[in-house]
Formats: C-alpha cells, sequence, structure tokens
C-alpha cells in the first residue's frame, strides 16, 4: 500500500477518534469515566501510528536527498524542525550532532528512531521529557482544567461532579485540536507540529484523570 495512503488511514483514524471523544458516550460503557479513559488510549494508539509514519516519510525523505548529494544546509534546518517536533529531547541532540557524521552513521542512526510519546512521557512518575512536560502544562492551561478541578473540589456530589467535569473537559479538548488543523477533508495533512500539540492534548487529559483520581488536588 502506497505510503500516502497509509498516512491518511491513520488521520483517518485518529479524526474519528476525536469525534468519538467529543460525541454522545456510547453504549457500553459504565460511565463518562470509563469512557473517557478509553477513547483517549484510543487516540494516542493513532497518534502514536500516524507520528511513527510522519517519522519515517521525513527520514525517508532526508536520507534520499543524503543519497543524491543534495543535502543542503536549508535540507538541514527543514529536517531538524520536523524531527522537533517528533522525537525526545535526548533523541533529537544525538541526531543534531550525528547529521554532521558520515552517511552511513547518519542513516544508521535514522532507522533506529522511535518517536516520542508525550502521553507515556505523561504517566512516568518521574524523569519526563522535559519538552513533553511544557507542552503538557500548556496544554493543560489552554484547556482551562484547572477550573474544572476546583469545582470538583468545590462539589458535594463528586460522581455528578465528575460527569459533568469529563462532558466539559471533552468539548474543550474537541473545539482547541481544531485550533490545530484536524483534517476534516481527505487531502488535508497534520504537520508535525499540530501532532505534538494534539498529543500534549491526550497528555493533560491524562494528567487530568490523574488529579481527579486525587480529589481534585494537584499531583
Amino acid at each position: 500500500m502506497p505510503a500516502a495512503n497509509i498516512k491518511f488511514q491513520y488521520q483517518f483514524s485518529l479524526i474519528a477518534r476525536l469525534r468519538e471523544l467529543a460525541g454522545t458516550v456510547t453504549a457500553g460503557y459504565i460511565n463518562q469515566k470509563e469512557f473517557f479513559i478509553a477513547t483517549l488510549q484510543n487516540m494516542s494508539e493513532s497518534l502514536m501510528d500516524l507520528k511513527r509514519e510522519t517519522l519515517r516519510e521525513a527520514c525517508g525523505g532526508f536520507c534520499a536527498k543524503l543519497d543524491q548529494g543534495q543535502v543542503t544546509e536549508a535540507v538541514v534546518m527543514g529536517f531538524k524542525v520536523q524531527l522537533d517536533k517528533i522525537l525526545s529531547s535526548r533523541d533529537f541532540s544525538v541526531i543534531s550532532a550525528t547529521i554532521a557524521g558520515g552517511k552511513d552513521l547518519i542513516k544508521s542512526r535514522l532507522s533506529a528512531l522511535q518517536p516520542l510519546s508525550i502521553v507515556e512521557e505523561e504517566k512516568k512518575p518521574r524523569d519526563r521529557d522535559q519538552g513533553a512536560d511544557r507542552l503538557v502544562t500548556e496544554a493543560y492551561r489552554r484547556l482551562k482544567f484547572e477550573a474544572l478541578e476546583q469545582e470538583l473540589a468545590l462539589a458535594v456530589n463528586k460522581d455528578q461532579a465528575i460527569n459533568k467535569l469529563l462532558t466539559e473537559a471533552r468539548a474543550s479538548v474537541a473545539e482547541y485540536c481544531c485550533l490545530y488543523r484536524v483534517p476534516l477533508r481527505e487531502d488535508d495533512t497534520l504537520t508535525p507540529f499540530s501532532l505534538s500539540r494534539i498529543d500534549a492534548v491526550v497528555g493533560a487529559c491524562f494528567r487530568l484523570m490523574s488529579r481527579i483520581r486525587a480529589g481534585g488536588q494537584r499531583a
């Protein structure tokens, strides 16, 4: 199957998951919380599939230019911009240094790369990637999740308050993700920048869930 078709399938899956999250809680789920967590996990998986394909595409394009002797300073800078939104801080530093090396070393390092999962970094109790943590914190603020935490802390009926909180959180996620041009047409393409921001949104949702479990207190 052509790479473009594979990428489109991953994008279509991600869009479908987002629409599911923004829609009505479907039958088969016990409550809003179960639906929220399951849908977020599905979004995270779709995101990683799309990130892997985006990384493969970027590295393949760079290696092709490398073989053709067309790696100019502009090409290197453009490649770094793409990788900066997909890789961990550590991997980005390693690759940035490697690009100055020989062709075989560059190809070897690129073939071993895996994209950063901001969601998985958020789940770590410590030693998170600093860039990922910064993006999640920014998304958490823009989604206004702090206000939802405060509402929960003041609520008497916690179960009822959590259902209301998650309904509002899902609406915020849908609106926020559209700011990063989640494609609604077949010919739209998500950029590495948009992918990183959407990944951060999902990470922020997992952060919100961890604080809900803590009774609305900050982790």
